[in-house]
């Protein structure tokens, strides 16, 4: 099915684009969530009237992406204090959430946890790498150093065994 994308896809395409994608995917997820429209001739012909609006809009979210960028890589890395145990490992992970949560304190910058992407999960003390992507053309890394607030002494659960006899 032909389709005419009104926002970006990941792993589609872009805002404007005519793009041919399987009929189920189209009726089940693309139209359904107003991503696109189906190709008709007069959708094509409204496409091109507008086409100058998008790649103008399309040009402004990659500037103020860009700009976005630059902020935050100029922080370079986000300090987390978390408990541990004696081991280095967390009494809970550190998520997307509170990572977008302490960008928003720290930048004043809104983003989205689902744009987060981590190279290993943040669960054990130690540096880790974050990439933030903001379009399908502009991503942003920074440094994650997780310390420890406290350290608690991990105790090890022995089970009592009684045999019978």
């Amino acid at each position: 099915m032909e389709v005419i994308l009104k926002k970006d896809v990941q792993s589609v395409g872009e805002a404007g684009d005519i793009v041919n994608v399987k009929d189920g995917y189209a009726r089940n997820f693309l139209l359904p969530r107003n991503l696109a429209e189906v190709a008709t001739a007069g959708a094509k012909e409204n496409r091109e009237k507008n086409l100058a609006r998008i790649k103008a809009k399309q040009e402004k979210l990659h500037a103020e992406a860009l700009e976005t960028a630059k902020k935050i890589e100029a922080l370079a890395t986000l300090e987390f204090s978390a408990k541990a145990g004696e081991s280095g490992k967390l009494f809970g992970a550190i998520t997307t959430k509170r990572l977008a949560e302490e960008l928003k304190e720290k930048l004043g910058i809104e983003v989205d946890r689902k744009v987060i992407s981590l190279d290993a999960p943040v669960n054990k003390l130690g540096d880790y790498t974050m990439t933030i992507k903001l379009t399908s053309k502009v991503k942003a890394s920074i440094g994650i150093h997780v310390t420890a607030s406290e350290i608690l002494k991990e105790e090890i659960k022995e089970e009592e065994t009684t045999t019978e006899e």
